[in-house]
């Protein structure tokens, strides 16, 4: 039990800690409080689950060896393979190993997942295998408690630079007009901070759904370029052309042109979410990559080998 000394000599160490507390801990005590209540708000508001539609069987599974910044998606689980190393070392541009990424998420998850996402790989200490590990995720369309959650620190990481901003113009209003002047312009302050957040934010969304969609553009010419090319070898395989006439030929007059790809609605590809943008981006990347196969066995059939 402590005596009246030892108990005022605690008290008196309670209050120099408490006086001596940084400013930070001040705006992360702050920061939480907002988080939590836009967690709270936005769970009082999101509507009551609903049944999603049936995803199909043959879906596009999106791999990525990023996260999902702005999407609201649900963790399923992990995913994992391992691979010989002599395959991981071929496969520069790792099509293979996400091909079974997704053929294993598939497996896993055959009714929810959409993507395999952190995807990242280890080597174990002999060297003769790689270890591929991905976390699989359902997108979501509607705004969930989990996603709010997810986003919870980063909102707190924003709400400590706003109360850093509040904090600094409180003190300045304080020293020039008390108390009233103190809280009008920590809220300015505050405020300031955020709208350039904001405004910055959405100049970084334009940027990138423009660049994604550019993308896309280049890949729907470049699918047609290597259509009209591999349709040009199978005719000439067919009528027994040789490989240097071939190359040297224009497509027949005659013939009907082929669609690079399937008819899509450009209304559709310009309200689609920057997730479904990359994802079309890189199944049409595997596509690119198939016809340059094809064209490349072609030539090497039409040369005789």
């Amino acid at each position: 039990m402590l005596d009246a000394g030892s108990a005022w000599g605690a008290v008196r160490q309670s209050r120099s800690r408490r006086k001596g507390e940084p400013v930070a801990m001040l705006v992360k005590v702050c920061g939480f409080v907002l988080a939590m209540a836009i967690t709270c708000g936005c769970a009082s508001q999101s509507a009551p689950p609903t049944q999603q539609a049936a995803r199909g069987s043959n879906r596009y599974i999106y791999v990525t060896s990023e996260g999902l910044p702005g999407d609201c998606y649900t963790d399923l689980g992990a995913v994992e393979l391992t691979v010989p190393f002599g395959d991981a070392a071929v496969d520069q541009d790792n099509s293979e190993t996400a091909k079974r990424l997704r053929h294993a998420a598939l497996e896993n998850y055959p009714d929810d997942v959409d993507a395999v996402i952190d995807v990242q790989s280890e080597q174990n200490d002999i060297g003769s295998e790689v270890t591929v590990k991905g976390e699989a995720v359902r997108l979501e369309d509607r705004p969930t408690v989990q996603c709010t959650l997810r986003g919870a620190k980063g909102v707190m990481d924003q709400t400590a630079v706003l109360g850093a901003a509040g904090i600094a113009g409180a003190t300045a209003g304080g020293l020039m007009a008390g108390a009233s002047a103190a809280t009008s312009a920590g809220i300015a302050g505050a405020a300031m901070m955020g709208a350039h957040q904001v405004i910055q934010h959405e100049q970084e969304k334009e940027q990138l759904d423009a660049e994604l969609r550019k993308s896309l553009d280049d890949q729907h010419q470049e699918i047609a370029q290597l259509l009209k090319e591999r349709s040009r070898l199978q005719q000439c395989k067919q009528e027994e052309v040789p490989l240097s006439a071939c190359l040297g030929s224009a497509p027949n007059a005659g013939q009907s042109p082929q669609p690079a790809v399937e008819e899509t609605n450009d209304q559709d590809t310009v309200n689609a979410a920057p997730f479904e943008i990359k994802r079309q981006i890189q199944e049409q990347q595997d596509y690119i990559k198939q016809l340059q196969g094809q064209i490349t066995q072609l030539r090497f059939e039409i040369s005789g080998h």
